[in-house]
């Protein structure tokens, strides 16, 4: 059988298989758009690819085949780059696309029409491939940059490879003169696109199996009643920070909030107004405190705040303001009581003390806050001087 023909007929079927691959992806894996590009890219390589194959059995339809695949394979690498850039977050700038892949189907159709040298056609085409193929790589640098998810630097480097293949492919088309250097230029198009187009299409999948088990951890660290950490979610991005900050000499001040008397919000008003009072007491520090701050829920009423770069004195004049704008902030919700709530705070102890330590002292200085008569910040004593708590943790309901 025809060496082209199997190699053709390979190129078909791997690329049906990888666009409903990725089909299924985008139904089970939320829907994303890029997934939906994607299986449409590789869908739309297919029928180009069987129309390069039935070209082999009716060469009196070669100039209307050969036209097809132009605008298929342009087609195709334009889904491919803007399902990248889509994913990415990327403006997708489909005018851009579609006037470079306009002109890029004008001229290598005219070339085709005009029983020009087939060598522009396929070099054009190769060319625009290429393009489309860095763009699709620099969305990967893109991203990476922002840190919004998981990329995989082997996909950016896959990418880089394909584009430059391309282009060193369209190179040679145009220096294609007779048939030892046509066949030179056939041996590495069959050798080469096959492993490109695997590739694509199994980074692609890599790519959407990162980007699902990254929302799953998202979601694991996430509290699902107001959104934000949770003590998982805390632990995790606390690490780091407090690695940070003891590495480089830096202040951290750590905080406990406990919302006040929040038992009887709950048995005088329903657990449904009790919920809203959390999401909205999460929702105003978070709007208050800094981008660069780390907060979260420990659970019940009980939440965490760590303030980098922050003094003990910083820190405590930073709680007040809060705790003084609290009651207006949720007063909405329970307009018949008083909303306040208490603060313990607690710094880092630079000298390589441990995060536990620090929200333990913390925690005692809540509760300090809580017999003293609620709704009031209190600093902990520095970590030299600490003394063993005395505060007995019933009497701080």
């Amino acid at each position: 059988m025809n060496p082209a023909a199997i190699t053709l007929f390979g190129l078909t079927t791997t690329s049906m298989l990888l666009c409903i691959a990725l089909a299924v992806a985008w139904q089970t894996f939320g829907r994303e758009r890029h997934a939906a590009l994607w299986s449409a890219a590789f869908g739309l390589s297919a029928a180009k690819w069987a129309l390069s194959l039935l070209a082999l059995w009716t060469p009196q339809a070669d100039m209307p085949i050969t036209l097809a695949t132009v605008i298929l394979s342009v087609a195709s690498f334009a889904l491919i780059a803007l399902g990248f850039r889509r994913r990415a977050g990327l403006p997708e700038r489909l005018d851009i696309v579609a006037a470079v892949g306009g002109v890029t189907i004008i001229f290598a159709g005219t070339a085709v029409v005009s029983a020009a040298d087939i060598g522009i056609s396929r070099a054009l085409v190769l060319f625009f491939c290429a393009a489309m193929l860095i763009a699709s790589a620099m969305s990967l640098r893109a991203e990476r940059r922002g840190g919004h998810r998981l990329t995989g630097g082997a996909a950016f480097w896959m990418l880089a490879l394909f584009a430059s293949y391309d282009l060193a492919l369209g190179v040679l088309a145009l220096c294609v003169t007779g048939d030892p250097s046509y066949r030179v230029y056939k041996m590495l198009f069959l050798m080469g696109l096959p492993t490109g187009l695997f590739g694509l299409g199994l980074f692609a999948m890599f790519l959407l199996a990162a980007d699902l088990a990254e929302a799953m951890r998202q979601v694991a660290a996430l509290d699902p009643l107001t959104g934000i950490l949770n003590r998982r979610g805390v632990e995790q991005a606390a690490a780091p920070l407090v690695a940070q900050c003891q590495r480089h000499g830096r202040p951290l001040a750590v905080v406990i909030a406990d919302l006040d008397r929040f038992k009887a919000i709950n048995d005088r008003f329903g657990h449904c107004i009790g919920d809203a009072v959390l999401q909205c007491f999460a929702q105003y520090v978070g709007g208050t405190v800094r981008q660069c701050d780390l907060f979260g829920r420990l659970g019940g009423e009980e939440f965490v705040l760590m303030l980098p770069e922050t003094g003990a004195d910083e820190a405590v004049e930073v709680m007040e303001r809060l705790r003084r704008g609290l009651a207006v902030a949720v007063s909405e919700f329970v307009p018949s009581a008083a909303i306040s709530a208490s603060f313990g705070v607690a710094m880092l102890d630079p000298r390589g003390g441990t995060l536990a330590d620090a929200m333990q002292r913390a925690d005692d200085a809540l509760y300090c806050s809580k017999i003293a008569g609620r709704d009031r910040v209190t600093l902990a004593e520095a970590p030299a001087m600490a003394a063993q708590p005395v505060v007995p943790r019933k009497a701080a309901a």
